[in-house]
């Protein structure tokens, strides 16, 4: 009803104008510089209607066909930054997704049209060496450096990183002690350095850093800890090796003393660190020198690595050390590892008796093949030979198990 009075009213208004052409034509005269445009009324508005309708159409058309240039070629900023913006998030898909070279594509693309050019480098250059392109990858990084200025850090990072990832382990040992130097707190280049200094098998920097690992928590606390015990069981072990082959004492010793001498203080309260140093030098033939060590640190310093290596060395003064040893004993009445530790230096001062009641103490606390071994060594000694026996049978049960009666046995 309501769109057939619309076409009602049109209709009328039609009539009505038509009406108004037919009884009145109207002129117009339009005369400018000798020259004059004479018409009817009707006939210069028809011309304007169709002057301002042919202007609308040239415009549309200019339209459209800037907008479907710009797709194959922006011409306006805003269409390069949409175009850009399309280009980046379809090279990180490609990216995420594994194809390479697509990526690589798209991405450098995004960074020429200015769309985040620092992150779109970046990626593309990581793309490029993924694909085995790594000469345009150091283009992709040198573009970056170039496009975001002081943005160094993340480039320098980006590029240690492909470089380890492509095995240039000097290269990237290169670029990162470069970018530690300019930023020395910095956890992600703490965390590379040590990647590489281990790839390099370069124990010295490793211990050399790990007090700054430790500092600003690069790793965790279980992490530090099996990487520290790795640095110094390897460092001593090469300390070992070196001084071996020496002529001297002071020879042997020194590359061993020389790690004992660069750690800090609470590395030195360490009983792991203690022990590998006193370890390498009673290898070393430097025994007297360990035991005096151990003697000065096993009262606050107490483990069973230690009194047991405390217990298989002969100091300068043996009777001092059985006397250093029983000292421990009043606070550690019932320590299995200790009472060993005792017997084997009652028997280095020939004091057999003490000897036998310290290892069967030990046995009584705990069933250990060293003990049954010493108490038979002993007793065979002491020619006690049915009791010597019957201890060394009970080391080798307890070395092998239980054992399957012979045949004799049960007849």
């Amino acid at each position: 009803m309501k769109k057939f009075f619309i076409f009602l009213l049109v209709l009328a208004s039609v009539f009505l104008l038509a009406n108004a052409m037919v009884d009145d034509r109207g002129y117009v005269l339009i005369a400018y510089d000798g020259m004059s445009f004479e018409s009817s009324l009707w006939g210069f508005l028809l011309l304007v209607v169709i002057s301002i309708a042919l202007t609308y159409s040239v415009t549309l058309l200019f339209r459209i066909f800037g907008r479907a240039s710009s797709i194959i070629y922006p011409v306006t900023p805003t269409a390069r930054i949409k175009r850009a913006r399309r280009f980046s998030q379809k090279g990180l898909s490609e990216f995420t997704n594994g194809n390479w070279k697509k990526a690589e594509k798209l991405l450098a693309q995004a960074a020429e049209n200015g769309e985040s050019p620092l992150i779109n480098y970046l990626t593309a250059a990581r793309a490029a060496h993924e694909s085995g392109n790594d000469e345009a990858s150091t283009e992709y990084l040198r573009h970056a450096d170039e496009q975001a200025p002081g943005a160094e850090i993340a480039v320098g990072i980006t590029q240690a990183q492909l470089q380890l990832s492509g095995g240039q382990l000097e290269q990237a040992l290169a670029t990162l002690t470069n970018l530690h130097k300019k930023k020395p707190h910095h956890t992600y280049i703490l965390k590379l350095l040590k990647k590489v200094y281990v790839r390099l098998n370069d124990w010295q920097s490793v211990a050399k850093l790990l007090p700054q690992l430790k500092k600003y928590k690069v790793i965790d606390e279980i992490k530090y800890r099996r990487l520290e015990k790795q640095v110094f069981e390897t460092l001593f072990e090469q300390a070992y090796r070196q001084g071996k082959s020496q002529s001297t004492f002071e020879k042997k010793v020194q590359p061993a003393s020389k790690i004992w001498n660069s750690l800090s203080y609470q590395q030195r309260r360490n009983t792991l660190m203690l022990f590998r140093y006193t370890q390498t030098l009673v290898k070393l033939g430097a025994e007297k020198k360990a035991e005096r060590l151990l003697r000065e640190n096993l009262k606050k310093h107490y483990s069973n690595e230690l009194i047991r290596l405390y217990g298989q060395i002969k100091g300068k003064d043996i009777n001092k050390q059985l006397l250093t040893a029983e000292a421990l004993l009043t606070q550690r009445t019932n320590d299995p590892e200790l009472l060993l530790t005792l017997g084997r230096l009652a028997i280095r001062n020939k004091l057999w008796g003490k000897a036998k009641e310290y290892f069967e103490a030990s046995l009584r606390l705990r069933k250990c093949i060293d003990v049954y071994n010493e108490l038979g060594r002993l007793l065979a000694h002491l020619d006690h030979h049915e009791q010597s026996s019957r201890y060394f049978r009970e080391g080798l049960n307890q070395a092998t198990g239980a054992l399957v009666p012979l045949p004799i046995e049960n007849s």
